[in-house]
C-alpha cells in the first residue's frame, strides 16, 4: 500500500463491462468510501486524510464521474454493482474484510453493494437518499438547466432548493479550487435525481446486508433527508443510529475528524 500523503490508482471493471477507477492510500484494514452527488472521489480528501494513518482507504469514483467510465440506460441498480465489485476487488488486494462508508447517494450505492457482496464486514452510512421528495418542479429545472447548458444553474438548482444548503455554505464551495470539478458532474444530477425520487421500497430489498451497520443522521438535515434516513434505517437488519448535533449532512466536510473517529471506532 502506498504511503501517508500518496495515492495509486486501480481500476476495477463492473459486471457491465465499465471501468471504475479507485484511489488507494494508507495503512490498515481496508476501508472502501464511495461519495454522494456532484463531486468525485476527492470529496473526501479531508476524511481520508484523518482516516489513512490507521486504515487503508479506496475511494472510488462512481460511474460518470472523474476518472471512471460510464455507460447509456442508467440504472442504479449497475451501481450497487460497481459498489460490490469494488469491495470484491479490495478484499482479494488486501486478504481480508472490508469496512464500506457511504455519503447521500454514494450511500445508497453502498447499501445496494453491501447487499451483493460476502466482504463487507463493517457499514457505515451518512444519510441515504432513496426515496427523497424534491420540491415541485425541482428536477424539470435541473433537467432545462442542463439542456441549456448551464452547468452552475444544475448545481445551485441542487444544493439550495434540494439540500437547503446555505449562502455562506454555498460561497465557501465556489471559492474552491473543486467548484471546477462540481460543475463538470453536473450531467449526473438529473440522473440521479430521479433514481431517489422513483424509488420503490420493497420488503427485503437489503435484507441480505449482513454487516453490523452505523447509520449517521445530522440533527439539522432538512426534514426530507432525514425521513429517506429512517427508510433506509428501517430496511437493514443490524443498523444503530448515530446523530450528529449540531451537523446538517455534510459533517465529513465540516467536522471530518469527528466522523473519521466514528468511522474507525465501529471497524474496531
Amino acid at each position: 500500500m502506498t504511503s501517508t500523503g500518496t495515492a495509486e490508482r486501480f481500476d476495477v471493471t463492473s459486471s457491465d463491462g465499465t471501468d471504475v477507477a479507485v484511489w488507494a492510500s494508507g495503512t490498515g484494514p481496508a476501508l472502501v468510501l464511495v461519495h454522494g452527488s456532484l463531486m468525485d472521489h476527492r470529496r473526501f480528501d479531508p476524511i481520508v486524510a484523518e482516516l489513512e494513518r490507521s486504515v487503508s482507504t479506496f475511494a472510488m469514483d462512481r460511474r460518470g464521474f472523474g476518472a471512471s467510465g460510464d455507460a447509456p440506460g442508467y440504472d442504479i441498480e449497475r451501481e450497487f454493482d460497481d459498489v460490490a465489485a469494488v469491495v470484491d476487488a479490495v478484499a482479494t488486494r488486501t486478504g481480508g474484510p472490508v469496512a464500506l462508508w457511504g455519503h447521500s447517494y454514494g450511500a445508497n450505492c453502498a447499501m445496494g453493494g453491501a447487499a451483493r457482496s460476502a466482504n463487507v464486514h463493517r457499514l457505515v452510512l451518512y444519510e441515504p437518499s432513496l426515496g427523497l421528495t424534491f420540491p415541485p418542479g425541482a428536477l424539470d429545472a435541473v433537467e432545462q438547466a442542463l439542456a441549456d447548458g448551464d452547468h452552475e444553474r444544475a448545481v445551485l438548482l441542487v444544493l439550495v432548493d434540494v439540500l437547503e444548503l446555505s449562502d455562506e455554505e454555498v460561497a465557501a464551495m465556489r471559492a474552491s479550487p473543486l467548484w471546477e470539478v462540481r460543475l463538470a458532474t453536473a450531467p449526473t444530477a438529473a440522473r440521479e435525481g430521479r433514481s431517489e425520487e422513483g424509488w420503490e421500497w420493497a420488503p427485503g430489498q437489503f435484507a441480505t446486508i449482513s454487516a453490523p451497520t452505523l447509520m449517521l443522521a445530522g440533527s439539522d438535515s432538512p426534514a426530507p433527508v432525514a425521513r429517506c434516513t429512517q427508510l433506509a434505517a428501517e430496511a437493514i437488519p443490524n443498523v444503530r443510529i448515530q446523530t450528529l448535533v449540531g451537523h446538517g449532512h455534510m459533517a465529513h466536510v465540516t467536522d471530518p475528524a469527528l466522523v473519521a473517529r466514528l468511522i474507525l471506532e465501529f471497524m474496531a
